[in-house]
């Protein structure tokens, strides 16, 4: 009885979430080409989750509780269902939507890097023209907490960005976009006071320097998130800056449809290992949490 009254239907909205939540992302990096900021990726799946509950909340409590008339609903059930059913999508989606985004989202192919436009800000270039001198590099080091829940653990950055010219005028303009480049890695408080971290810039300054800079095959916008912001001050302040051209791009070998599998495989475990245990505890809680009269007509 629970695992069809309850646990079924539930998986099944958590499905449907999932698949208009993607329907509708898919329409906004095809349709609306720029460089969205990680938040989307939280909150778009939270948003459309609670507009669905919201609409179709009667149905979805009287498919879960067939039996129950609407006086006797109780506000606990409907609580778990606006507020962990839309965590939990939220929790899945991201993976789902870089798969989604590697695959579907549009490729701006260029000429030259010259002819990126400013203010343009396309997910997706491939430049024929492009050139990046690693002597033009400015580095950076930080040290941030991971989040609120940290637990002591602190994330060290180390970051470098260059610019990008066309190789038949290089430095002779401004930069037309940039390079990013990030190494990060998670240290707790005594490995900080023991100097571990130093051990690590000095390795992702060597990795850097062994790279090559000009081989990347395309360029994917860099996610827009903190580093991206600490990119655009670091930019802001680069001899080659110039207003209106602050695209912050890293570059990539790697194919785009081997990308999307792997982020679509990515999703597949997440929704294994994360998702169908989080829609046992919903329902568990629903199912203990259920109207007495429903239980009466059990």
């Amino acid at each position: 009885m629970f695992f069809k009254r309850i646990f079924l239907p539930l998986f099944l909205l958590e499905l449907l979430l999932l698949l208009l939540t993607s329907l509708a992302y898919f329409l906004l990096v095809r349709y609306w080409n720029i460089n969205l900021p990680e938040w989307v990726l939280w909150m778009f799946p939270i948003a459309l989750s609670l507009l669905f509950v919201y609409i179709f909340l009667h149905r979805i409590l009287h498919i879960i509780f067939p039996d129950l008339s609407n006086n006797a609903l109780k506000l606990l059930p409907i609580v778990l269902l606006f507020v962990l059913v839309p965590i939990l999508t939220a929790v899945l989606f991201p993976a789902l939507a870089k798969s989604i985004r590697y695959n579907f989202a549009t490729v701006k192919q260029l000429k030259s890097i010259n002819n990126l436009k400013a203010g343009e800000s396309p997910v997706f270039l491939e430049v024929e023209d492009w050139y990046v001198d690693r002597m033009r590099v400015i580095p950076i080091r930080s040290i941030s907490t991971t989040s609120f829940l940290s637990m002591g653990k602190h994330q060290v950055n180390i970051l470098f960005i260059a610019p990008i010219f066309s190789k038949t005028d290089a430095y002779r303009t401004h930069a037309k976009a940039w390079l990013g480049f990030a190494y990060s890695k998670v240290f707790s408080r005594k490995e900080l006071n023991e100097h571990l971290d130093d051990k690590f810039a000095k390795g992702s300054i060597a990795h850097f320097k062994k790279m090559n800079v000009r081989g990347f095959d395309y360029f994917e916008a860099f996610p827009r998130g903190e580093q991206y912001e600490v990119f655009k001050e670091m930019a802001q302040v680069h001899d080659y800056f110039k207003s209106g051209f602050i695209n912050i791009y890293r570059g990539q070998d790697v194919d785009r449809d081997i990308l999307s599998i792997y982020h679509f495989k990515y999703f597949l475990f997440l929704f294994a290992i994360v998702g169908i245990p989080g829609l046992l505890i919903i329902a568990g809680l629903i199912a203990y949490f259920k109207p007495k009269e429903f239980e009466g007509l059990e």
